[in-house]
């Protein structure tokens, strides 16, 4: 079926002969040439053919591409042209043999056919084809053998037109890109662009949407993966106008050729494949002659874009590094940084992979690139992460539609680990985590909690937590690890064990999502509580700069989930200074009972599992090979329908405030009600965009069996500060009842004979006497009152509270203190007078005076 080689010509191909070749290719190939029927001794039969043509489009000869296993078993490809060959002695026939002389560009006929086209040049057939599906308005080309040798093609056709170089994301593809820019601008091309691989490569589709890709671009990346990788003319077309330097100039290295050459300035420096390298001139003395020198002195580093605030201050410097693994890596510098020694910007960017010579002229070296770059393009930066106008900015990508023209980057001049990292996939995510929470009101309580903090911003709402609270091993940590599994991996998970200062920089990292932290009872009873205000306020300490002036105080918008064994309340009270969380705190940091209820910890369904253990271990597993791709999913959602969506979330918030609502509830509980149906908000969104999987009303579901039982747990929902008040005077009498209350009336110890005892009684805080039910009312004097019993309290409220439930006995016109005649005078003072149900007793009656 297939014509063998000759003898001769496979001797030739091994090398075993040192005769000449006598094939000699037949140009253009006859009309009456048999069909291509080739096989290759080493290689087989060609996998794939591209044809190529001259100026009339009469066919020349063919690039074809083998795919075989080398002698080690690897698979292996090679790309060999196919000419049609005379053989001499009449005999004619398709030969893996190249061209001499300039070989055509691929698809020339139609380079010609279409003068005003513009052309992408690609590395190979394979790219230039998917090229030609993805930029349809312009015709695809490559040279022979793409980066072999691109020296060998005619580029001539492409003078005056405007040329497209699409490199590969590999340094064989840098090179081609040079190769090829330096060969059109000899051949007189009117403008030469760049696309670069991330222009595509940073993002995939799925299902009709775009998301980030999440990891590093493969080494080698190019447009034929990028038509794999869901990409079409539509969204191509759509990412193009949506950012002005989709396309950029191509730079020069020869620096002779820049425009800055030609009007007497001069940038000296130039990126090879080996890096970085710094022309030194040297002028003998004695002849006057000038040599040039270039000095390398770091590994790959671009200066991609100036940055800018939009006070167009806080100007800085985005650089991308490329590592010895071939991976690049963008960060935006503040020009700020380049004061005093330097030392700061090195370390970050050694920490990224670059690579610096040793001695004082590579650091100056390094310096000066930076500081003298003159990029084409502008950035605009931002030193806070979460939500800048319409883009939602992390560490290292921007979410935002692209309309607003420019890149939007992050940038911040204090290094700390990006936390938001991708790992598996989003459907793994589902089925192995999500999938698991439905029933589960604490997991699906987590999830959607985890999804509420960025929309904050949207609905202008404050910052505030969730607690928690319950015993050991009971699958507290669980929760937080699912809820982590959103935002990034397990390292998600931060500790309470930090100073409040320590936290200020944590939560700006988090801001505008979500911040876990576990275990309180590793936090130092003496921080907590000023931790968690700080947390719910949104805003550090305001601190004096270098010349006392005051430094920008850092903030944030969170919604944060904790974890601890006690209540915020009880943890403040350990340091034994009788500290107490006050009311406000306790609304911005709401416990919720850990334990569901149902005798599995955290769990209600096992969903088959035998045990809350074996699916407690299960979950962790999950997570640890499944995160982040929840929250970029929801946070595309939430850019999309940026202008809509702050109604639909207050729209379910009230809905769900109407639904749970306690009978004449005070404004704490309503304020701790709004955060509850702002997490079951967000739980409905993720639903609507078919992140959870969740059947509709399964996160408001559990947001109100959360908020049921935390309303369960506070006792009600009456104030705080009442219940304070109440526990504090009740704790106060059980304590001293009988050793600090002197007894009179009935009560009044008598001997055989009727007479009265003396009674010595220290720290005296008043008297105790019988009411005419029998109970045991408590006659308070005031100085005890308000420096005892109301410590920490308002004297006035603790007051006003009692009245309210009938504990305290009021005076004339109501007041809280009434005249009461005591043992030791004859004379009557007011006194705070608290009633016998004060510990249960019987109602009493008022008929001492």
């Amino acid at each position: 079926m297939f014509s063998p080689l000759t003898p001769e010509e496979i001797a030739s191909l091994q090398g075993a002969s040192a005769r000449s070749d006598n094939r000699r290719p037949i140009l253009p190939v006859p009309d009456d040439a048999p069909e291509v029927k080739f096989r290759h001794p080493e290689f087989g039969i060609p996998t794939k053919r591209w044809s190529y043509h001259n100026a009339e489009g009469q066919l020349l000869f063919y690039i074809a591409r083998f795919d075989y296993q080398n002698v080690e078993g690897v698979p292996s490809k090679v790309y060999l042209p196919l000419t049609f060959c005379d053989l001499g002695n009449g005999r004619r026939q398709w030969r893996a043999k190249g061209i001499e002389g300039q070989r055509p560009l691929y698809r020339l006929h139609e380079i010609l056919a279409r003068p005003d086209a513009p052309v992408i040049v690609t590395e190979g057939e394979k790219a230039a084809d998917a090229a030609t599906v993805l930029f349809p308005e312009m015709i695809a080309t490559t040279p022979p053998n793409g980066a072999q040798s691109p020296h060998r093609a005619d580029w001539t056709p492409l003078a005056g037109r405007q040329v497209i170089i699409a490199t590969d994301n590999d340094e064989p593809g840098t090179r081609f890109g040079d190769n090829v820019a330096s060969l059109l601008r000899e051949a007189g091309a009117a403008e030469i662009l760049h696309l670069a691989p991330h222009q595509l490569a940073d993002w995939i589709w799925r299902n009709g949407e775009r998301l980030p890709r999440g990891a590093d671009i493969p080494k080698g990346w190019d447009l034929a993966d990028a038509l794999e990788e869901g990409w079409t003319a539509e969204a191509v077309a759509e990412a193009q106008a949506s950012h002005p330097h989709f396309f950029s100039p191509y730079p020069y290295d020869d620096e002779e050729d820049t425009a800055e050459a030609s009007s007497g300035w001069r940038w000296p420096f130039r990126l090879t494949e080996l890096g970085v390298e710094k022309r030194i001139e040297k002028v003998d003395k004695e002849t006057g002659q000038t040599t040039v020198e270039w000095r390398w002195f770091c590994s790959s580093l671009e200066v991609v874009a100036d940055t800018r605030n939009d006070d167009g201050e806080d100007w800085g410097r985005l650089l991308r590094v490329t590592d010895r693994d071939a991976r690049s890596k963008e960060w935006a510098m503040p020009m700020s940084m380049l004061a005093g020694d330097g030392s700061a910007y090195r370390e970050r960017l050694l920490s990224l992979g670059l690579i610096l010579a040793p001695g004082r002229f590579a650091r100056e070296a390094l310096h000066e690139m930076i500081s003298t770059a003159r990029p084409t393009e502008k950035a605009r930066c931002v030193s806070h992460l979460g939500w800048s106008s319409q883009a939602f900015v992390l560490p290292r990508q921007t979410i935002t539609l692209g309309n607003d023209g420019e890149r939007v980057l992050y940038q911040s001049d204090a290094y700390a680990t990006d936390p938001y990292r991708v790992g598996g996939t989003l459907d793994g995510w589902q089925s192995s985590v999500a999938a698991l929470a439905v029933g589960n009101s604490r997991l699906v309580f987590a999830i959607s909690a985890a999804l509420a903090g960025p929309l904050l911003k949207l609905v202008e709402t404050e910052s505030g937590g969730f607690h928690f609270r319950g015993g050991s091993s009971i699958g507290k940590t669980t929760a937080l690890q699912v809820a982590g599994s959103v935002w990034g991996g397990r390292d998600f998970i931060r500790s309470w064990r930090a100073t409040s200062n320590g936290l200020e920089s944590i939560a700006a990292m988090h801001c505008d999502t979500v911040l876990l932290l576990d275990e309180m009872g590793q936090c130092d009873s003496r921080e907590v509580g000023q931790s968690a205000y700080m947390l719910a306020n949104g805003q550090g300490k305001t601190r004096a700069g270098r010349n006392g002036e005051a430094r920008r105080a850092l903030r944030w918008r969170t919604l944060f989930l904790s974890t601890g064994e006690i209540s915020l309340a009880d943890k403040m009270a350990e340091d034994g200074r009788g500290g107490r969380a006050a009311a406000g705190q306790e609304v911005r940091v709401t416990d919720i009972p850990a334990d569901a209820g149902a005798g599995l910890g955290i769990f209600e369904n096992l969903h088959g599992f035998p045990s809350a253990d074996e699916l407690a271990r299960h979950l962790k597993a999950a997570v640890s090979e499944h995160f982040g791709h929840a929250s970029l999913t929801f946070l595309h959602a939430l850019v999309r329908g940026r202008d809509e969506i702050p109604g639909e979330v207050k729209n379910i918030q009230q809905q769900f405030i109407e639904a749970h609502c306690p009978p004449f509830a005070d404004g704490q509980v309503r304020r701790v009600l709004a955060r509850f149906g702002l997490v079951a908000a967000a739980g409905e969104l993720a639903i609507q965009f078919g992140i959870v999987g969740w059947q509709p009303l399964e996160a408001a579901h559990a947001a109100a069996k959360c908020f049921s039982d935390w309303l369960e747990a506070r006792g009600g929902a009456e104030p705080a500060e009442e219940r304070e008040a109440l526990a504090a005077v009740r704790r106060f009498i059980e304590l001293h009842g009988s050793s600090r209350f002197e007894p009179m009336g009935e009560l009044a110890p008598k001997d055989g004979f009727g007479n009265p005892i003396e009674t010595r009684i220290v720290d005296r805080a008043g008297f105790r006497r019988r009411d005419k039910a029998g109970g045991t009312e408590y006659i308070v004097l005031p100085e005890v009152w308000r420096s005892e019993i109301c410590k920490g309290f308002d004297p006035s409220l603790v007051a006003r509270t009692l009245l309210k439930h009938g504990i305290l006995k009021a005076g004339e016109q109501g007041k809280p203190q009434r005249n009461v005649r005591l043992p030791m005078s004859s004379k009557t003072y007011r006194c705070y007078v608290i009633a016998s149900h004060i510990l249960g007793d019987s109602q009493g009656e008022e008929e001492h005076d």
